[in-house]
């Protein structure tokens, strides 16, 4: 019986060692499993991450580019407006009506040879500087309590190039249209205004060149308003 005994009792001592060597490969292999996919798991992540990056730095690549942009330079800007200057302008009658060729009128006041010292230096040559779109003159000789005057002098170039005077070839060489607009402010409040609102009246103008002496002469016009409902009907 001791033998049967001991023979079971190693019998049972050797399924205990397979069991735990059984036990102990199993979690080796595990733990070796477990390495293997963080090992496989991190290289995707890392990637992904150098990928991650390298879009985040073009993004502020192209951030920083759209803020490094200059502003625009008021000479850069005026360098690309028209103006209607003839080549002989010195030689010409001066716009205003004074008379005398533009060289000895406004001319010098244009080109900043002169200075203003008088209103009527100012009326005169602001007159021809809209005549001929000298954009840069009408903003500098133009007071800072004026509701026309702006800081940002770029945007207000803008704005002098789109409106006042705009003048259209007609059908012929002698015929042309002319469009102006004036702005109308209310000084009290009277007949439906209140004081402080402003009216935009414009007219297309029609002019004709005819006769012996080829002078032009005023043909027509068409008037308009921007009061609401009355946008699209003609005034006269």
């Amino acid at each position: 019986m001791r033998d049967d005994e001991s023979k079971r009792h190693v019998k049972r001592k050797s399924h205990q060692a397979s069991a735990s060597k059984t036990l102990s490969t199993t979690i080796t292999c595990m733990h070796h499993h477990k390495r293997s996919d963080a090992a496989v798991g991190a290289r995707p992540t890392t990637a992904l991450a150098a990928k991650g990056g390298s879009k985040k730095k073009k993004g502020i690549a192209r951030t920083t580019k759209g803020f490094g942009a200059p502003p625009p330079k008021l000479e850069d800007v005026l360098a690309k407006m028209k103006t209607r200057t003839p080549d002989n302008a010195n030689e010409v009658d001066c716009p205003c009506g004074s008379g005398k060729t533009h060289g000895e009128c406004c001319g010098p006041f244009l080109s900043g040879e002169k200075k203003c010292l008088t209103p009527s230096d100012v009326l005169r040559s602001r007159y021809t500087a809209f005549t001929w779109r000298y954009i840069k003159y009408i903003m500098d000789t133009t007071h800072e309590t004026c509701r026309d005057y702006r800081e940002d002098r770029v945007a207000w170039a803008n704005d002098l190039n789109k409106g006042g005077i705009k003048e259209e070839d007609g059908e012929n060489e002698n015929e042309s249209f002319i469009e102006f607009k004036v702005t109308l402010r209310a000084n009290e409040d009277r007949g439906g205004s209140v004081a402080g609102q402003e009216t935009i009246i414009s007219e297309r103008s029609r002019f004709v060149r005819a006769g012996a002496d080829e002078a032009w002469t005023y043909a027509s016009g068409e008037v308009r308003s921007d009061v609401a409902g009355l946008e699209d009907v003609a005034l006269n």
